[in-house]
Formats: C-alpha cells, sequence, structure tokens
C-alpha cells in the first residue's frame, strides 16, 4: 500500500486526477471505474473539461462498480449520482458507461477481462469501512461481483434507511477489485479520520471489509490532513507527491 497525505481536499483531488489521466493516456482501449459520493466531487469538477470531447479519451470505457436497480427496469441511484457529478458535464456518451443489473451481475466480472481489465479504480470509504457496497458482516471476502438483497444489509447494519422499489444491491466483490490494476481510494475530512484510522490498524475482518484492500499488490490510498489526523505516519507506508 501507497499512502499520501495531501494537505487539502483540493490537493487530494489533483493527486488522483494525475492518477487517473495518467492511466487514460495509455495507447489502448482503457477501463476506468469511478465512485459517486461526496468525496469525489471537487475531483470530477477538475477532471470533466480535461477529458470532455478530448479525442485521445474518446475510447474510455467506464464501468460502474454497484447498483441498485429498479424494479421498473431503469437503472438505479449509482447511475443517477455518477451522471450529475461527472458523466453529463464530460459529455460521456451512455454506450461507453456499464452497468451491473439483474442479467449481468453473473457475467459482470468476465466481461471486464474480456475488455482488458480494469486498469484503474477510483473509491471511497465508507463510514462504518464498506467500499463498493461491501458492507459489515454481509461481504463474501472471497467473493467476485454479487447480489444481496437490501433487507439483509439493514438486518445486519439496522442504522441503514428502509428503501423501496430497489431491493437488491449488486457489487463487484473483494475478489475483483484484486484484480483491478491500480486501485485508488480518496478519503477526506475529519469525519472519516476516525474510520480511517480502525481500517489502516485492523486486522482483516468482515466487520470493516475495507481492512481486505489491503492485500492488493497496487493501492494507492490518498487523504488529506483532516482524514489523516489520528494516523501515526511513522507507523505506516507513506509517500508522497
Amino acid at each position: 500500500m501507497k499512502l499520501i497525505v495531501e494537505p487539502t481536499t483540493e490537493a487530494m483531488s489533483e493527486s488522483a486526477l494525475h492518477i487517473l489521466l495518467g492511466a487514460m493516456m495509455q495507447d489502448k482501449q482503457v477501463n476506468v471505474s469511478l465512485t459517486s459520493g461526496v468525496s469525489p466531487e471537487l475531483l470530477y469538477q477538475m477532471m470533466a473539461p480535461a477529458v470532455r470531447d478530448k479525442p485521445q479519451f474518446a475510447d474510455i470505457q467506464y464501468w460502474l462498480f454497484d447498483e441498485a436497480p429498479r424494479d421498473d427496469g431503469s437503472h438505479g441511484p449509482n447511475w443517477d449520482a455518477m451522471q450529475d457529478l461527472f458523466f453529463r458535464a464530460a459529455n460521456i456518451p451512455d454506450e461507453r458507461i456499464h452497468v451491473i443489473d439483474h442479467d449481468n451481475w453473473e457475467t459482470y466480472d468476465w466481461q471486464i477481462r474480456e475488455a482488458g481489465g480494469l486498469d484503474v479504480m477510483v473509491i471511497g470509504l465508507g463510514w462504518d469501512g464498506h467500499f463498493c457496497s461491501n458492507c459489515p458482516r454481509v461481504t463474501p471476502m472471497d467473493s467476485y461481483t454479487y447480489g444481496v438483497l437490501w433487507e439483509d444489509k439493514r438486518k445486519a447494519n439496522p442504522t441503514y434507511p428502509a428503501r423501496t422499489g430497489m431491493p437488491w444491491s449488486f457489487t463487484m466483490g473483494p475478489k475483483s477489485l484484486m484484480r483491478v490494476k491500480h486501485l485508488v481510494m480518496i478519503v477526506n475530512g475529519k469525519k472519516k479520520a476516525g474510520i480511517l484510522k480502525q481500517v489502516l490498524e485492523s486486522p482483516i475482518t468482515d466487520e470493516l471489509p475495507a481492512t481486505v484492500l489491503k492485500l492488493h499488490p497496487n493501492f494507492t490510498l490518498i487523504a488529506d490532513a483532516d482524514a489523516a489526523s489520528e494516523l501515526d505516519l511513522e507507523k505506516l507506508p507513506k509517500h508522497r507527491i
């Protein structure tokens, strides 16, 4: 694991942007997976104008790593969020965006492998140690892409809210992420300081699913100073850009 601690969220976003654009400039079809949420908002504000309508990025394929498809057959909230955060502003056509659904979740990893594998993935760290939709006490730690009923997640994690019309949650599992060529996690803000400390200092456990990512052979964690404020940096591997 490579740990990068940046002074601000802006600097954290710039570091992640450099990694993404570097991967995307390869002379081949590049496969990218991006997270939704609050942490990458500034990153996408920087990234959208950098890639919008640029011919060198015209063949980039984007793969969403989790989704909760709606019963009416439409895409779920992750698709909606990524359209709002990045895809619409970057003018990414729908045909270059791949999403997990009821029909393809069992073959999703194979589709990615046939496309050449994921070159880079950016993920966040959930407040309870989840990543993607791999949540505490319901994550099969040896799984590729899998599905789980939302109500089963709520039983294991009672603080999760109820929802209707989206009974299933599909996500790339821990073994799926181990195949990603460069896995990048971004973490920012004081509110994430405690959980980041727990994940980095705890043994691998499904109580904190993100602990398994420490096994990834090319894992870069980029945190701002607030998120890293509880870490003992002298005891952790680190590299500063």
